[in-house]
């Protein structure tokens, strides 16, 4: 019986974990400012698309088949190339960063008000790209 346990949660892990972890790392730096630090399997994000009211996706999506092309070619291309910063913003104010780092997309944001870290592996953001082609209808 334990054995037919350890071997479902093993699977269940392996279904979760195969997209990878999606980081989202809120701080308000007010006093009493709020910290929300959640990892999220990224999986959800691909079920979401299964999960939408078809007929408004198809909505959203039907002038939108030519930009998710584009976008898959570039998440995949980017799966491929090392570690790189993509985007640095630095003002007096706020510090942007947008990067890839083991094999996730990282955005950092730092600025008066708050601390922004979120991070999502681009084979999932392919996945949901891809889902979203497929469901959208042909112009």
């Amino acid at each position: 019986m334990i054995g037919k346990i350890l071997l479902g949660m093993t699977l269940a892990s392996v279904v979760v974990m195969k997209d990878g972890i999606i980081e989202v790392n809120v701080q308000e730096k007010h006093d009493g400012g709020s910290h929300v630090h959640l990892y999220v399997p990224a999986t959800l994000a691909t079920w979401g698309v299964h999960m939408a009211p078809e007929e408004r996706l198809r909505e959203h999506l039907r002038h939108s088949r030519e930009h998710l092309a584009v976008a898959r070619i570039a998440l995949h291309e980017l799966e491929k190339v090392p570690d790189a910063l993509l985007v640095e913003v630095e003002s007096p104010t706020e510090h942007v960063r947008v990067e890839t780092r083991h094999g996730s997309f990282v955005v950092d944001v730092d600025d008066a008000g708050e601390t922004v870290h979120v991070a999502v592996p681009i084979r999932a953001a392919r996945k949901v790209i891809e889902d979203l082609e497929a469901q959208a209808p042909a112009s």
